[in-house]
């Protein structure tokens, strides 16, 4: 059995029996605005099977990471001349059930076939009917078929994947509630944590919450053991909203992993959340306590603490291991900033600014960084796919993969067919 589905199926083999074994207990019972709601919160499943990433010596280097580390082999669609997208970095992509694709970016969201063809655009800017006022992204459930309109902590407008206004998902303003992703019935979300005298720890008791949308009940939530952890409030280093890194792995399990944490976790329906990679670093890597305390205040921590740290930041999980960003202690000659491929229970080596395209002629390296920042990269049935701006194709050593592509035109959607082991 070739790694890929050995890992599928010890997951699903360890959450089914895991389900079969969680109960619930008086604790697990909390009361949220008047409503009883069920809560389960860490599980403590029995014959899971959990893979290590070992980063404990991994180094940057300059050379680029072959891509065929982890892709098989790349396919390129290109996307309508118009209307323009200005800058592939600067947006967020999804694919719906019929392989359309969703291009979200600075007040715009538009509607391509699979095959590239502009259909619509979804959103119009304004205060008339089916317009919203302001326009900062999307948040999508490609598998319900629609679309949530973030707007600067307004109440989200709920649209179809037709651009129709179908409702609105209220968020209140104290404690503020913030919708992060979506997940089939599933949605995702974080209560914003005040300071409590002078100090703060952003992510409080719990990392996030989930609620089921066809009950409107929250069924989890995810604690964090280290909430007693807090700095105290100065210059701030990080923003209050930590990004909790998360995708589904294939069409029937989901990975979550907060920042900072050292485990990535997974789970089919939320009841049966269980580890999947424990990632190693080495001992002085930052860690959770450094992210705090640098996060209230850089005063928090000496200067050589706060540059002299390496640590990890972004990751994407995948079944046969993990992507990542990597930044070592900054040095005279700069921060070194980085990306790597790690295979399951596998040893990292080297991380880079680029993954080289060893695979075709086409484009020379790819870079991960915004799609990996931005949690924006689109994993499905075994592809990753990745809009690259056009000029990338007509760089040394390139080639354009379409006769009529220019380096005006807009990005072209890179396709990334993942290998099985």
């Amino acid at each position: 059995m070739n790694t890929k589905h050995w890992i599928t199926a010890a997951i699903v083999a360890g959450i089914m029996t895991a389900c079969g074994q969680k109960k619930t207990t008086s604790s697990d019972l909390v009361y949220l605005n008047y409503q009883k709601t069920e809560i389960q919160e860490e599980s403590s499943p029995k014959n899971k099977q959990v893979f290590t990433i070992d980063l404990s010596e991994v180094e940057y280097t300059e050379e680029p990471q072959p891509l065929s580390d982890f892709v098989e082999s790349i396919e390129y669609i290109k996307l309508s001349e118009e209307p323009l997208i200005h800058d592939a970095a600067l947006v967020d992509m999804a694919i719906d059930r019929d392989d359309n694709f969703y291009i979200s970016g600075p007040n715009y969201l538009f509607k391509y076939t699979g095959s590239g063809t502009f259909i619509k655009s979804l959103i119009r800017i304004g205060q008339g009917p089916n317009e919203v006022a302001m326009y900062i992204g999307a948040i999508f459930n490609m598998e319900r078929d629609f679309i949530l309109i973030d707007s600067y902590g307004r109440d989200y407008p709920k649209i179809s994947l037709d651009g129709e206004q179908i409702g609105i998902v209220k968020r209140p303003s104290y404690p503020q509630r913030n919708v992060y992703a979506y997940w089939k019935d599933y949605e995702m979300y974080k209560i914003q944590h005040p300071e409590h005298n002078g100090k703060i720890n952003h992510d409080g008791e719990f990392f996030f919450n989930i609620m089921d949308i066809r009950t409107d009940s929250t069924i989890y939530r995810m604690r964090n053991h280290n909430s007693n952890i807090e700095g105290k409030l100065g210059s701030r280093a990080y923003n209050e909203s930590y990004p909790i890194y998360r995708g589904p792995l294939n069409d029937s399990v989901y990975w979550i992993k907060p920042l900072f944490i050292d485990t990535i976790y997974c789970t089919t329906n939320w009841t049966d959340v269980q580890p999947l990679y424990i990632i190693k670093q080495h001992n002085d890597a930052a860690d959770y306590e450094w992210l705090i305390k640098v996060d209230a205040g850089i005063e928090n921590v000496s200067k050589s603490e706060l540059f002299n740290k390496d640590r990890l930041e972004h990751v994407w999980a995948l079944e046969s291991g993990i992507l990542y960003s990597y930044i070592e202690e900054i040095r005279p000659d700069g921060e070194k900033i980085g990306y790597g491929y790690c295979p399951a229970n596998g040893k990292g080596k080297y991380y880079s600014k680029l993954f080289k395209n060893d695979i075709d002629d086409y484009c020379p390296s790819l870079n991960f960084r915004f799609i990996m920042q931005n949690c924006s990269m689109v994993c499905k049935n075994g592809y990753i796919y990745i809009p690259v701006n056009a000029h990338k194709f007509f760089e040394e050593g390139a080639k354009p993969p379409f006769p009529d592509l220019t380096e005006d035109s807009n990005p072209v959607i890179v396709r990334l067919k993942l290998k099985k082991n």
